[in-house]
């Protein structure tokens, strides 16, 4: 890698065929869960309570029509809910129901195993420091997206 900006595109080509992997994975398995719905009820399950919409959609970082869309589908599939806030009706608060936190637990080992599969070619300390490097690039990047 001579060009340093080849860098965008490996990291781009990683997360590309990181999700393909799980996908892949998860259809296998018999799953009907997409990577960007897998990752909204794993986030989800790790709230101690509802969670407003608009939060969800600064978690997942994307435009709240498409966060709409994945909350909707997966509300079709019971898996969670969505109801107005007690406190300003205009806002949608969301959380998992019982099938949707037996959803994450039952594809939980698939998601260890993307992870795995990830990691399989580095040490652990290469691991940690791949980490960290990867943290920094995306809380400056935030930073800069955050100021527009």
């Amino acid at each position: 890698m001579d060009d340093p900006q080849d860098l965008g595109r490996l990291l781009a080509c990683c997360g590309h065929l990181g999700r393909q992997y799980g996908v892949n994975l998860l259809r296998r398995k018999g799953y009907d869960v997409t990577p960007v719905q897998t990752r909204t009820l794993v986030y989800l399950s790790c709230c101690r309570e509802a969670v407003n919409q608009r939060e969800l959609e600064r978690e997942l970082r994307l435009r709240p029509s498409t966060v709409n869309g994945i909350v909707s589908r997966l509300e079709e599939k019971g898996y969670l809910s969505r109801r107005a806030s007690p406190l300003d009706g205009r806002c949608r608060l969301v959380s998992l129901t019982e099938a949707g936190r037996e959803k994450v637990e039952a594809f939980r080992a698939s998601l260890e195993e993307t992870n795995r599969r990830l990691c399989a070619v580095l040490t652990e300390g290469e691991q940690a420091q791949l980490g960290d490097m990867l943290s920094r690039i995306i809380a400056d990047l935030e930073n800069e997206v955050n100021k527009a």
